[in-house]
This record gives structure tokens, sequence and C-alpha cells, in this order.
């Protein structure tokens, strides 16, 4: 029963830390002239992903658990493009994809790479054919430095679209009643905020799956990436409040293009021996099922269907729903 109270207690404080934390983002999206995409897809998309780090570095420190870590970081991507479906079906009349701009298919594009690479790197630690640099493998290096270039190729994408569109529209300036110092320590503190939370929910999560017995894997992918991306499902629901569906879209695509970086952080706190050799090779499949969904939110970004009457979802949104249940189901069978 207490742990049943600590629960609830923690979500209410995710919830509230969260929505605010999403309104933060938007005033700096407007004070840093950067716009919400760049953004909800690096700033904002790294705070809600701070615990996801956190979590993952005590598993790895701590227990050596290296795949529990990672298949909380695959299974948090699943998630995370599964908070699409639940943001679609909470959007309004009109679809969430047909809302948000078509350039989301960048980052969208851009994680599904960093996605494959990390596949591979299982693939090859598998056959033992990783090679390794010191203690790190070189996946690790290369999901760290392709995340810098993503950010970088976002940044420079946003700007120029934003200079498009500045254009042709007289921007609207919404928070010029807050100064640019309080905007930046406000996010700044929301931010240590979300990762003090996702700890403990993630240990309460941890308390609770010590009485189920299933494996680590099923365990890391299901509940320890659900847990920890609470924060992701609180700051879109209140981004869409906002109306900031770009926020809540880009949010999602750079949550998985850090949550591939972080895999390579873990591997630079694994001394214990080859992190990727540690890995159960179960989640070369989440990856390849996170690469699927990923490329259905790109078509629907780009076909931009219209929600059919009967539903309170679009057909993108249905498969990325059908997509995360069956590969949960199949991870638990493993």
């Amino acid at each position: 029963m207490l742990l049943l109270i600590q629960v609830v207690i923690c979500v209410i404080l995710v919830i509230f830390v969260g929505t605010w934390l999403s309104q933060s983002a938007d005033i700096l999206a407007e004070k840093t002239g950067l716009g919400r995409s760049w953004v909800g897809a690096i700033l904002l998309a790294g705070a809600t992903s701070l615990p996801e780090l956190a979590v993952g570095i005590s598993a790895i420190v701590v227990f050596n658990a290296p795949d529990l870590a990672a298949g909380g970081i695959f299974g948090s991507c699943l998630f995370n493009l599964f908070i699409l479906a639940l943001l679609d079906i909470f959007t309004g009349p009109s679809p969430l994809l047909q809302r948000a701009q078509i350039s989301h298919a960048l980052a969208a594009g851009l994680g599904s790479i960093l996605l494959g690479v990390a596949a591979a790197g299982i693939l090859l630690a598998q056959s033992n054919n990783n090679l390794i640099v010191g203690w790190v493998g070189s996946p690790s290096i290369v999901l760290i430095l392709l995340y810098l270039v993503s950010a970088r190729i976002i940044a420079q994408f946003e700007l120029r679209r934003r200079t498009e569109v500045l254009e042709r529209e007289v921007e609207v300036f919404q928070y010029e009643h807050i100064k640019r110092q309080q905007a930046y320590l406000t996010f700044a503190t929301l931010c240590i905020a979300i990762v003090v939370l996702g700890v403990w929910l993630a240990s309460l999560g941890d308390r609770v799956a010590t009485v189920t017995g299933l494996g680590q894997s099923f365990i890391g992918a299901l509940l320890l990436a659900a847990t920890t991306s609470l924060p992701e499902v609180v700051t879109g629901l209140s981004a869409i409040r906002l109306n900031a569906v770009d926020l809540a879209v880009s949010n999602i695509f750079g949550s998985n293009i850090f949550n591939m970086a972080i895999l390579g952080i873990y591997d630079l706190a694994y001394f214990q021996g080859n992190l990727w050799s540690n890995i159960n090779s179960v989640h070369i499949f989440t990856g390849v099922v996170a690469m699927m969904m990923t490329s259905v939110a790109i078509v629907g970004l780009i076909y931009r269907a219209a929600r059919p009457s009967r539903l309170y979802i679009t057909w993108d949104g249905l498969a990325l729903i059908l997509l995360y249940f069956s590969s949960m189901y199949i991870i638990y069978r493993s």
C-alpha cells in the first residue's frame, strides 16, 4: 500500500513538473529564436530523456546490468513512438501528424539511422566482429558523433526554415514579459526536478518488477521504458494543450536521437567488459521495430491522412499501436 502511495505521489509530481517544463521550453523557443522544432528535438528531448541516462548509469555501474539499461533505451524508443499514437487520440478533430510540420521527417530519419547503427552494433558484437577502441566499442563512438552531427543539422535546417517563414509572415511574440535569464533558470531548474522524479519513478518501478520474475530484457523494454518515458507523455500532452504541436512531435523524435547517444554514454561508463557483447540479441528486433514505427510516422507526416469518421485515431496511429504491442508480446515470449 505504501509503495502504491509513493507511485501515485511521484506520478502527480511528474505531471506537474512536466507541464511546467513544456511551457518553459515553449518560452525558450521564442527567446532563443531557434523555434519549437529545434528546442523540442534537442533541449526538451534532452531534458525528458535524462531519467533514462541516470537510471541506466545506475543499472550499469551499481548493478552491472547492461542488458537492463539497453532494454530501457530501446524500449523507450518504442514507447516514445507509441506516445505519438496517444497524442493523436487527444489532439482533437485534426490528426496530430497533419498539424505538425513536415520538416519533422528530418529528425525522424536521423533517429532511424542511429537506431540502425545500434542494431548493427549488437549484431556485430554477437558475431565477435565488434571493434574496440580502449574499452569503448566503435558503435558507441559512432552514435555519439552522429548525435552531435544530427543536432547541428537540425539546428541549421530550422534556422533556415524559420528565416524563410519570417520573410512571409510577421513573428508574434507571446512571452515578451519574461526575461531571457529567467527563462533559462526556470528551464534548468525544471530539468533537475524531472531527472530526480524520473529516477525515483524508475526505482519504484524496479521494486514492483522484483515480484514479477520476468527477464531483464522484457522489464527494461516495457516497465523501465514506460516509467522513464512518463515525462515525454506529460510534456507532449502539455504541448498539445498549448497548441504547440511541433514542440510535442519534435520532442518524441529528438528523444529517440538522444536515447541512442545515451547508449554510447553507457559504454563509456561500463568498464567490466564489452557492453555490446552483453546486450541481448532480442534488442536487434526491438531496434528494427523502432525503425519500422519511425517509418510509419514519416509516412504520416508526408501523406497527412485524414482521421476516419468512425475512429478517434488515424491509420498511421493505429499502425504504431499494433507494432508496439506486437513487439512487446514477442519480446515477452523471447
